[in-house]
């Protein structure tokens, strides 16, 4: 597996924010298994309009596997489909989205 810098950044940033102790233990191990490489987005994703769903960072994101000819795994279903409106289709691997918890169970009410 291999994640982009500006991906790993992201992931972290949001992790911090968000992630309890454990989310973020998990998350260090799981990277620990990824080769970070530098981000190179191709072309194509360059030329995408940054309009709506397609925002910089995800042209990053995507164009760099796209570089790497990879399956980018991601919940941003948003930008895969705003992208082939422009004309360009990322292979992507779709999952659904998980919201960290483990800092808002402390807090949660009985059901």
């Amino acid at each position: 597996m291999f994640a982009c810098e500006t991906a790993v950044s992201s992931f972290w940033s949001i992790l911090n924010v968000l992630g309890g102790a454990e989310e973020k233990q998990r998350a260090s191990t799981f990277l620990g298994q990824v080769k970070i490489v530098a981000d190179q987005p191709s072309s194509r994703a360059l030329e995408l309009k940054c309009q709506g769903r397609v925002k910089e960072r995800s042209k990053v994101v995507f164009g760099t596997g796209d570089s790497l000819q990879a399956i980018t795994i991601t919940s941003n279903m948003g930008f895969v489909r705003a992208a082939r409106s422009q004309g360009v289709i990322f292979p992507v691997f779709l999952h659904s989205a998980r919201a960290l918890t483990e800092e808002k169970e402390p807090h949660a009410k009985p059901i």
